[in-house]
């Protein structure tokens, strides 16, 4: 096993449909067509330690896991910190718009969510100004 190694889950097909205004077939193909999030794994500066982030691009479906330790492991360790950074496409200057302790951007992703699947869920796209505004009341830069 690698370093950084994906845990073992149960992932059922049964996509459960949080956005009641989607067909089964539409919910079905949206998931199919949707960026599925991989982590990337960084050392943390003047700390021991790695912290794992995911990007969140604007304008696009994704799907996330909504524990992503019950997904990945480093050496069979547990991982303690995880972010979601919001990526821009469309702002004049491009870049980062923010970035977020993982579990809590899950929180405040909720109301975009359409299906999820086991572990996993689907964020529909979001545009820049929703991703913006997810950062009501916290500071957005953690690294």
């Amino acid at each position: 096993m690698g370093l950084f190694s994906k845990k073992s889950s149960k992932n059922n097909k049964d996509m459960s449909n949080t956005n009641q205004s989607l067909t089964p077939e539409e919910i079905a193909k949206r998931w199919e067509d949707a960026y599925r999030a991989n982590p990337s794994v960084y050392e943390k500066e003047g700390e021991d330690g790695l912290l794992i982030g995911f990007a969140l691009t604007e304008d696009c479906d994704s799907i996330f896991p909504l524990v992503p330790e019950e997904q990945w492991a480093i050496e069979g360790k547990k991982i303690d910190n995880w972010i979601i950074t919001m990526v821009s496409l469309t702002n004049p200057q491009g870049g980062i718009i923010g970035q977020m302790e993982y579990h809590e951007a899950m929180k405040r992703l909720e109301p975009f969510f359409i299906a999820g699947s086991g572990n996993w869920m689907m964020i529909r796209a979001m545009t820049h100004d929703e991703m913006d505004g997810l950062f009501e009341g916290l500071p957005r830069r953690l690294v």
